[in-house]
């Protein structure tokens, strides 16, 4: 009697200590699968992230890049019509100066426009021609050589104190006049040298 008792309650025991570890081993497998899911989930999760942050990174890289570039260009440029403006406006200037402070240069030019203005209309007119004071001597002569080079035009010659470099006509007694200053052959050489002074300066296919 004694020894089927301890048979039932050996076997109670064993049952209830095998069902336990049973159970405790469907827990634990379901916490090991819980893990590696988690583990899984955040694996992918922190792939993601850095892929993205891969991503993001190389447009910000590609966006900074670009424009870089751009500012880089711009400032290139900058540069240029800078170094080309400096060039041109002392060459302009520097010409401007040598012709406008050359009496022949002057009477030539006042002689042809004077010749222009006569064939145009085939009237005669009267110019004045205003000079700085400190050229009247040395083109006074001059044009009164040249008087009778042209037909149907009177030159008077007049000094004037306001006028520094180059001269000025004036055509029948103030109906139209015309400025040729050191300022303006200064402009006009300006306009007409700056694309040929930046090509000499920057062009590489030379």
């Amino acid at each position: 009697m004694n020894t089927k008792i301890k048979e039932l309650t050996e076997n109670i025991y064993n049952e209830g200590v095998a069902k336990a570890r049973a159970e405790a081993d469907k827990i634990l497998a379901e916490a090991r699968a819980e893990a590696e899911k988690t583990t899984t989930e955040a694996n992918e999760k922190a792939t993601a992230m850095l892929s993205e942050a891969k991503s993001e990174s190389e447009k910000i890289y590609t966006s900074l890049k670009a424009e870089l570039q751009a500012i880089s260009d711009q400032v290139i440029e900058i540069t240029k019509q800078n170094v080309t403006n400096l060039v041109t406006a002392h060459s302009s200037a520097k010409i401007a100066k040598e012709i406008t402070s050359d009496p022949k240069f002057i009477k030539d030019l006042v002689l042809e426009i004077a010749r222009t203005w006569s064939e145009a209309d085939g009237q005669e007119h009267h110019l004045d021609i205003l000079v700085p004071e400190t050229m009247y001597s040395k083109l006074e002569p001059l044009f009164k050589a040249a008087a009778s080079e042209v037909m149907g035009a009177k030159l008077v010659i007049k000094p004037v104190a306001e006028l520094k470099q180059g001269f000025q006509l004036v055509k029948d007694s103030d109906s139209f006049k015309i400025s040729f200053t050191d300022e303006e052959f200064k402009t006009f050489f300006m306009s007409l040298m700056k694309p040929k002074v930046k090509d000499f300066l920057f062009n590489t296919e030379k």
